[in-house]
C-alpha cells in the first residue's frame, strides 16, 4: 500500500461520520423518546373518554332527579330502574327511594351504568324530593319592575 492510499484511507475513517454503536445509541434514545409520548397520548385519551363517560351518566343523574321533582309527586319508598340512551351510548339507572324521617319527604339516590356492564357504576348522585314543592306561584313581578308592589302593598 502506497502512502497516499494509506493517508486517503486515514482521512476517510476520520472524516466525521458516526460508528455503528453512535447510530444504534441514538436510535433508542429516540424509541424511548417516542413511546414515552406514545404513552402519554394514550393516557390523555382515555382520560378525556372516561371523563365523557362520567359527565354523561351525571347528566342522566341529574335529569331523572329533576324530572321526579318536576313530576310533582312523592314515590314510594323502594327501588326502580330503567335504561335509556344518550349520545350513542345506552346505559342503565337505578332510583332508591329512601325515607328521611320528615313528612312529605323523600330521598333518592341515582347511579348510572352502561346497560351492557351494569356492575361498573359510572357515577351515584342523591336528591331530596317534597310533596307539592314546586306547586308554589312564581311571583307576579320581577326585580327591578317599576311597578312591582312591595310586601306591605307599596309601590316601590
Amino acid at each position: 500500500m502506497s502512502n497516499s492510499e494509506h493517508s486517503l484511507r486515514a482521512h476517510r475513517l476520520s472524516s466525521g461520520g458516526f460508528t455503528l454503536l453512535e447510530v444504534l445509541v441514538a436510535l433508542v434514545i429516540v424509541g424511548l423518546g417516542l413511546m414515552a409520548v406514545f404513552s402519554q397520548l394514550n393516557q390523555t385519551l382515555v382520560t378525556a373518554s372516561m371523563l365523557r363517560d362520567r359527565t354523561l351518566a351525571h347528566w342522566i343523574a341529574m335529569d331523572r332527579i329533576a324530572e321526579l321533582r318536576l313530576a310533582g309527586e312523592l314515590p314510594d319508598v323502594g327501588e326502580t330502574s330503567d335504561d335509556i340512551e344518550m349520545a350513542g351510548i345506552e346505559w342503565t339507572y337505578v332510583l332508591k327511594f329512601s325515607d328521611v324521617g320528615v313528612e312529605n319527604f323523600r330521598r333518592v339516590d341515582v347511579t348510572v351504568s352502561f346497560a351492557d356492564r351494569p356492575d361498573r357504576l359510572v357515577t351515584e348522585l342523591a336528591g331530596f324530593l317534597g310533596e307539592g314543592a314546586n306547586t308554589a306561584a312564581p311571583p307576579s313581578w320581577s326585580p327591578g319592575d317599576p311597578n312591582a308592589e312591595s310586601s306591605d302593598g307599596e309601590r316601590r
